[in-house]
Parts: C-alpha cells; sequence; structure tokens
C-alpha cells in the first residue's frame, strides 16, 4: 500500500513564487502589472525608431519619436508607480498577520491529514 501524501507538500502561492527561476519570475511580475511591460517595449520601439530616423538622416521624424520616447517613460513610470500603490492597497496586512494566517492553513491542513489516516487505519 502506497504512503498517504502530506498535506504539507501543499505550499502558498507565496512560497511557490518564492521557488520561480529567473524567466517564472519576470513572468509571473508580468502578470501581475501588464501595463510596464506595455510601456518598456513602447519605450524601446519608440527609442528604436529615433536612432534609426536619426541615421537615415531624418530628423523631424527622429525628434517625434524621441518626445514618444519620453512619453512612453512616463507611462511606464506612472503604470510602475500607480501598480505598487494598488499592490500595497491589496496587502495592507502586516507581516504578523500573514504569518499568523499561515500557520492557521497549515495546522488546519495537519488536521485534516491526521483525520484522513485516522478514518483510513479504521478501515
Amino acid at each position: 500500500m502506497p504512503p498517504l501524501p502530506s498535506s504539507f507538500d501543499a505550499y502558498d502561492a507565496e512560497d511557490r513564487a518564492k521557488k520561480l527561476t529567473g524567466f517564472q519570475k519576470l513572468w509571473y511580475k508580468c502578470k501581475e502589472q501588464p501595463l510596464v511591460p506595455l510601456g518598456v517595449f513602447a519605450t524601446i520601439f519608440a527609442l528604436t525608431k529615433s536612432a534609426l530616423s536619426l541615421k537615415a538622416g531624418n530628423s523631424r521624424k527622429a525628434n517625434k519619436f524621441f518626445t514618444a520616447r519620453v512619453v512612453a517613460q512616463g507611462f511606464t513610470l506612472v503604470a510602475l508607480v500607480g501598480g505598487s500603490a494598488y499592490m500595497n492597497s491589496k496587502d495592507s496586512k502586516t507581516q504578523a498577520e500573514i504569518d499568523a494566517e499561515k500557520a492557521a492553513r497549515r495546522k488546519k491542513l495537519w488536521l485534516e491529514e491526521l483525520e484522513r489516516r485516522a478514518g483510513t487505519s479504521k478501515s
């Protein structure tokens, strides 16, 4: 008979986020604040187009793209600050409250596992 699964194998989303690799963490953060990567790509696009316009000798077009770059950087900054403010207002719990909730969830999982094991040993 295989051993019973342990409820301690389950972990929170916070614990899962701590164990992510570099690209997984980047993808997680992009899903958390999707406007920031959009602003970054818009900034890169505007900067690239302005450099190409300068190289081609079209200074009027390059100037428009330089202006677009500044606007895109401003958008990125506003998205970053706004997203941080939103996430902080959403997560207004103290670390002690978070730890207490985590301990309560683990205790509940442990009690459920004990009940499950007690139920299977009676059979």
